[in-house]
């Protein structure tokens, strides 16, 4: 009976623990995602680098969560979703200037190659009217 108790009262403890400690990796797992999406937000601009970067970290993060998300309550699991949301929305916006810049840059290239092949004709048609 008394090793029975002992046995008991050993795994009691380590269940607890065990218990503890996953309520440790979740804190920690939310807290390390809370930082990383203000993180993002706060960027004035992003470079190419430090968006492949983030898209990089950003990957390892919802890794981790696969292996955690049993682990998480409703609530975490929620504000997990929303920090995501609110990451992609940044990235999109990033996303978004680059792919203006890019339309920016071909408008202009298209402008100039329009003028410069209607200098061209003009420049043939004075030639060929106006000796």
């Amino acid at each position: 009976m008394k090793r029975i108790t002992i046995a008991m009262m050993a795994l009691m403890s380590l269940t607890t623990a065990q218990a503890q400690e996953e309520r440790q990796d979740t804190a920690i797992f939310m807290n390390g995602c809370r930082e990383f999406v203000k993180y993002v937000e706060e960027l004035p601009a992003l470079t190419k680098s430090e968006a492949d970067s983030i898209i990089n970290y950003q990957d390892s993060i919802v890794e981790r969560y696969r292996q955690i998300k049993p682990q998480l309550n409703d609530d975490q699991v929620g504000e997990y979703n929303r920090l995501k949301g609110r990451y992609t929305k940044r990235m999109l916006e990033y996303r978004g200037d680059r792919l203006s810049d890019g339309l920016q840059a071909t408008g202009d290239s298209i402008a100039k190659t329009a003028n410069r092949v209607g200098q061209q004709i003009g420049g043939f048609f004075k030639g060929l009217f106006n000796k």
